[in-house]
């Protein structure tokens, strides 16, 4: 292996480093169907209520009014939920995504979420940021089949409005339905106090983890001006972290992201003419949209329905409810099919093995088997390579104050021999596809949540961390790699020339950065890669032992 082989190993480490740690995901295409028409009408309100928000806010007061004197709640199932909702606040309780039996609200994390899914109508930026006196009202509940009404009445400077939001969940559906309606029963105008709503589906969505580990982060999220959009609380390295972040544009939905699960409130025929986002570091990921409501005149209403998605980051069942959301599975499209069908592979090896540990080691046995004639191949040019390093050597002395006679020279003996130099890379290259596959599907699967192997590894989504010193974590498999990945290599290169064991020897370094903080799932797979590599050149090399005492 000379310089070309070298090369060819730091871009493939290069391109994992930019794939994980810089490279977004491209973005899905746009299948967006007859939206023409909502998105100039959108632009307008834009406009509208950017003026709006720019006059100096009229604060008046905002009061509620309820009869109601005690709580209710009322439980519906589904083919996909089971949802237990209540009349205080007028909000789902709890919920269970019953695909996974998982319940999908949180009651207690390290970031105060509020422990409900609300749905909440803000009637100004303070309200959004520190919840409103409407979620701590007892509403008036009514049910008819899988619909949920609640009502409530409120006074806006002394002005009376009803309040209701209408729940319909549909039978086999990944989504349901929310309206929010507000009408005005007196003989007078009402004015909102900042001529617009802010509307938000909530601050949190399970399932619960430790949100201490960097794997099972949440994010905001929202498709502002046909872009998907994944902030960060802070908003970026060089921005500052305040207390909210608000962008204006055509909105198509809003919604928040745990590590498997979306929630996504998702506007019928109209968009939102901005966004709004909680930046503070220890609070929910509550992300609304603004809505412009005119002047409501006697006996007038302002009605918006949405769509819910509430489910997990799969291309088809976001595409079932809107197409717009397809992008929130933030799944690269050209690493899909590849993840599917690595799913699909080990979901089937798992009917017959019971543990996804095993199927990833028999998964990988299998790969090994598929790709070694390739790696017959690479492994013989490299022994040839072996071979002419004394020739290559003679020539780099001989030629070493012309740099490119040398290199024409070392290029003629590799085509008169018919080997190439960059052959032995080739195993690793191909591999990388169903590295960045079984990354994804390690990180955006909840198939693989919580998934145990043996002994110290009992969540393959996680790496298989034995202790913690000083905020550092200790792994295991990582060690194993590395110590396997020097093995190989020193196996594979023998009495390669200087430089060439210099590189070699950097290799596992590269790799141990790389993989410590990797899913134990995708250490496991690679270190069974480099295992089984092993054993085929002790194979080789016993095999050619054997050829030459014949």
């Amino acid at each position: 292996m000379e310089k070309r082989a070298i090369v060819a190993i730091v871009l493939s480490l290069a391109l994992w480093i930019v794939w994980f740690y810089i490279m977004k995901p491209p973005q899905s295409e746009k299948k967006i169907q007859d939206v023409k028409e909502v998105k100039r009408d959108a632009v307008e309100e834009i406009k509208k209520d950017q003026v709006k928000r720019e006059k100096p806010v009229m604060r008046g007061s905002v009061m509620t009014r309820s009869s109601v004197k005690k709580e209710d709640e009322v439980t519906i199932k589904t083919a996909k939920y089971e949802v237990v909702l209540s009349n205080r606040g007028g909000i789902i309780k709890k919920i269970k995504y019953l695909e996974k039996n998982i319940e999908l609200i949180v009651n207690e994390s390290k970031f105060n979420a509020r422990g409900y899914f609300d749905f909440s109508i803000y009637l100004g930026e303070d309200e959004f940021l520190h919840e409103n006196i409407l979620n701590k009202t007892l509403w008036k509940l009514s049910r008819e089949e899988n619909k949920v009404r609640f009502s409530t009445s409120l006074t806006i400077n002394n002005l009376p409005v009803t309040l209701e939001k209408v729940y319909t969940f549909i039978e086999d559906s990944y989504y349901f339905r929310i309206e929010t309606r507000m009408v005005n029963p007196g003989r007078k105008e009402v004015m909102l106090p900042n001529g617009y709503v802010i509307i938000s589906p909530s601050d949190f969505v399970g399932p619960a983890m430790d949100f201490d580990n960097s794997y099972n982060q949440l994010n905001s999220i929202y498709y502002l001006n046909d872009d998907f959009e994944k902030p960060s609380k802070g908003g970026g390295f060089f921005s500052k972290n305040g207390i909210i972040k608000k962008e204006n544009g055509v909105t198509r939905w809003v919604g928040v992201m745990s590590r498997y699960f979306l929630l996504l409130m998702i506007p019928e025929d109209f968009a939102g003419t901005g966004v709004i986002y909680d930046n503070r570091e220890n609070t929910g990921f509550r992300t609304g949209m603004f809505v412009p409501v005119e002047t409501l005149g006697p006996g007038k209403e302002f009605k918006k329905s949405f769509k819910v998605y509430l489910g997990e980051k799969n291309k088809d069942k976001l595409a079932s409810v809107d197409a717009s959301t397809v992008d929130a599975a933030d799944v690269s499209k050209w690493i899909e099919p590849i993840r599917d069908f690595l799913l699909w592979c080990l979901m089937k090896i798992n009917l017959l093995i019971g543990n996804l540990g095993w199927s990833l080691v028999i998964f990988a046995i299998i790969t090994k088997i598929l790709f070694l004639p390739l790696t017959q191949k690479s492994t013989e040019s490299m022994k040839r390579m072996q071979a002419l390093n004394p020739k290559i050597t003679e020539i780099r002395d001989k030629y070493k104050d012309k740099p490119e006679v040398m290199n024409k020279k070392v290029m003629e003996l590799y085509k008169k021999e018919k080997v190439n130099p960059a052959s032995g890379c080739l195993p690793l290259l191909l591999q990388m596809p169903f590295f960045f596959a079984l990354y994804s599907a390690l990180i955006n699967s909840v198939d693989l949540w919580q998934a145990p192997f043996t002994l110290w590894i009992q969540d393959l989504s996680l790496p298989d961390t034995v202790y913690t010193l000083s905020g550092f974590n200790i792994n295991v498999l990582p060690l194993i790699m590395t110590g396997s990945t020097y093995l190989q290599q020193k196996m594979s290169t023998g009495d390669a020339a200087g430089q060439q064991q210099k590189m070699m020897a950097f290799l596992p370094l590269i790799f141990i950065v790389i993989f410590w903080n990797m899913p134990s799932g995708l250490v496991l797979y690679w270190t069974m890669q480099n295992l089984l590599q092993i054993l085929h050149q002790l194979y080789i090399s016993k095999w050619s032992s054997k050829a030459r005492s014949t």
